[in-house]
């Protein structure tokens, strides 16, 4: 079966449907709390994503170039599904659930693993730790340069599974933290002000109460530029990596550098994080959920195969 010129593949009409549905949904939950909103750079956000899916869905119509137009398109849907998505996990705020820290950090403590400890190790090898800060930076540009490899690539089949098991992934985990919230050790530890200015974690004490304050407070000013991380459990700098790691596995040339960063991201994750061990092995449960679920919807013959001479 060809794709026709005028739709839209199974994973990215998932991506639109869904992307809308949080939008209206964002939308009703703002008018009835009367939340701050900065409209200009949502504006902003969203008129990005309307500009990239129609340079695609203009490639794709005019039968110019499938790669580009699966590019742009998946693209911009992604960057309308991360804002509407991380504007509803702030919209879920306050959130007066109990957090479930104390019960990670229990079984945290049955494998020995302690949180400030993991700082002090850091500390003592200063040449690793920047590389885990660098690895736990990453994870986002790898999925626009995963996305873009893909794409232009001709490997429609992988591009559209990735986008499908991004999507998924993190509707499974803000709707769990939602649930059963938890905001990870560095809400619960101090630390010694020399291993802090060592180590200069991305998600230090100071972050862990800031976070701490918006769960019990909510906040004040909806603005995709002041959007922070809140979840813990489960880890999606976790599910990051492991995505993008196991998706770039085809491309011959990208995939050690994928797999030497993600695997520097998962120490990164405790370090640089601010994470419980438990939310790691929970990270790579939500991606192997999400990815087996997207490649169900994208199916084995739907798709074209990648482009003649790509590796």
């Amino acid at each position: 079966m060809t794709q026709s010129r005028f739709r839209l593949w199974p994973a990215e009409l998932f991506i639109l449907k869904l992307s809308a549905s949080l939008m209206a949904l964002d939308a009703c939950l703002i008018l009835l709390r009367g939340s701050n909103i900065d409209i200009a750079s949502y504006g902003a956000v969203i008129g990005l994503a309307v500009v990239l899916f129609a340079v695609g869905f203009a490639y794709r119509r005019t039968g110019r170039s499938e790669p580009i137009a699966s590019t742009a398109i998946c693209t911009g849907l992604l960057v309308l599904f991360t804002s509407s998505m991380s504007q509803f996990s702030y919209l879920l705020l306050p959130n007066p659930r109990p957090v479930i820290d104390a019960w990670l950090t229990a079984i945290d403590g049955l494998f020995g693993y302690h949180w400030p400890d993991a700082l002090a190790l850091s500390a003592r090898h200063p040449l690793f730790n920047e590389a885990m800060r660098f690895a736990y930076l990453s994870t986002l540009p790898q999925m626009a340069i995963l996305v873009v490899v893909l794409g232009l690539t001709g490997r429609i089949r992988t591009l559209q599974a990735l986008i499908g098991s991004i999507a998924i992934s993190g509707m499974l985990t803000v709707m769990f933290w939602g649930v059963f919230p938890s905001l990870g050790p560095s809400t619960l530890y101090a630390v010694s002000p020399e291993i802090l200015a060592t180590v200069r974690p991305v998600v230090d004490p100071e972050y862990g109460a800031d976070i701490t304050r918006l769960l019990h407070d909510g906040p004040s000013h909806l603005s995709p530029d002041e959007i922070r991380g809140l979840i813990a459990f489960p880890s999606y700098h976790t599910v990051l990596a492991a995505t993008a790691t196991y998706y770039s596995r085809k491309v011959s040339w990208a995939f050690p550098f994928f797999l030497i960063v993600n695997l520097i991201v998962l120490p990164a994750v405790l370090v640089h994080g601010g994470h419980h061990l438990v939310d790691i092995p929970a990270g790579f449960a939500v991606f192997a959920v999400s990815a087996f679920i997207a490649h169900r919807m994208v199916g084995d013959n739907r798709l074209p195969q990648p482009a003649l001479g790509a590796r």
